[in-house]
């Protein structure tokens, strides 16, 4: 399949992060601790909120019966005073978001450039968040991730309660889980189908942002030692995927696994979390970190890869690629990816500035 691109809207200027080397480390089994949520839900969901949190928090949500399919859209590395297209990009998720009637939208991180929040009070938050995504269908849930740019800054102020306050729609934390049951409709009361999605912090495993030499400043606060860190994430998430009975099985992360951008794949991430989301047949990866929309699925993985890193500023220009990299879809230019989901199918399409579905992919069980 040949390369496809499509013209960016104008735009500023460009930003660079390499990425590096790889750490090997073994997986051992440590207890995930869950926040039991009861109750039947509607359109609502109830949250449990958990100040640990480098553990695995489950958030538990119900379809209700008139309800019978879940859509929801995701974007990533977004947060640009609504600069960089991202007023346009966050109008055309607001349209399809209602033509839709979706649930919820997923932010993959970089929430905040160029270096995060300063602080829970910081105005970027409004400016780029609140005072951007103003649709009604967006007035939703956001459930997110933290990005390498979201570390850049006070990565913790993202995670508190005090932006909740701010904006009710906000949900941020460095890994959680969330369930979704899909009614299939074929007998009164019948549910038998689910979806389980697991949030992973990716940026703690990248090598190059530990680099004594780097010039960029992390800030680490909150978490355990790294290799504790690493391997108590890994462990986590391997235990819910391992007790996860849903049908569906998806995967959100900052960081590129497979990718034809500007950054590639993680070589960090190959090694050390694809052989988990493949023993446990994870159905589809998603992330940003490459500011474009991206399709890979290789013949000798399982795994689905879907990057929705175009919420504003992008990169022009794709790496060159052959059959066996399985790129099914590119395009290096702003958008987003939707998701509607039934018991027996999920459709990923990718949209492009203009709001217009450029490719859509079923996917079957």
């Amino acid at each position: 399949m040949s390369n496809e691109r499509t013209p960016l809207l104008p735009q500023r200027q460009q930003d660079h992060s390499a990425l590096l080397g790889r750490r090997k480390i073994n997986r051992s089994g440590v207890k995930v601790v869950f926040c039991a949520c009861l109750g039947l839900i509607g359109v609502g969901i109830f949250l449990c909120r958990s100040k640990e949190n480098p553990k695995l928090t489950q958030i538990a949500s119900r379809a209700s019966d008139q309800n019978l399919n879940l859509s929801f859209l995701v974007v990533g590395d977004w947060g640009r005073h609504g600069l960089y297209n991202q007023s346009i990009v966050a109008e055309q998720m607001g349209r399809i978001g209602n033509d839709l009637g979706i649930a919820f939208v997923i932010s993959t991180g970089d929430n905040f450039y160029d270096t995060g929040l300063t602080s829970a009070d910081d105005p970027a938050f409004t400016s780029s968040f609140t005072d951007v995504y103003t649709a009604s269908s967006l007035q939703t849930m956001w459930y997110t991730v933290l990005g390498n740019h979201d570390y850049m800054g006070d990565a913790v102020a993202q995670l508190s309660d005090e932006l909740v306050r701010r904006d009710s729609r906000w949900f941020c934390r460095r890994a959680f889980q969330l369930n979704y049951t899909l009614c299939d409709g074929t007998s009164e009361g019948s549910c038998d189908a689910s979806v389980d999605m697991f949030f992973f912090d990716t940026t703690p495993f990248i090598d190059e942002y530990w680099s004594a030499n780097n010039t960029q400043f992390f800030n680490w606060t909150g978490l355990a030692p790294r290799s504790v860190q690493l391997q108590s994430q890994l462990d986590d998430l391997e235990r819910a995927l391992n007790s996860s009975i849903a049908t569906w099985k998806i995967v959100v992360g900052h960081h590129t696994i497979r990718s034809i951008g500007h950054h590639g794949d993680s070589a960090e991430l190959i090694q050390m979390l694809l052989p988990i989301l493949e023993e446990y047949e994870v159905d589809a990866y998603i992330n940003g970190h490459d500011h474009n929309v991206q399709h890979i699925k290789r013949a000798d993985c399982s795994v689905h890869f879907f990057t929705s890193g175009g919420g504003s500023k992008a990169y022009s220009g794709l790496s060159s690629y052959t059959e066996e990299q399985g790129v099914l879809y590119a395009n290096d230019g702003q958008g987003f990816l939707a998701v509607r989901m039934s018991p027996q199918s999920m459709v990923f399409s990718l949209y492009d500035v203009s709001g217009d579905a450029a490719y859509s992919f079923l996917l079957q069980k």
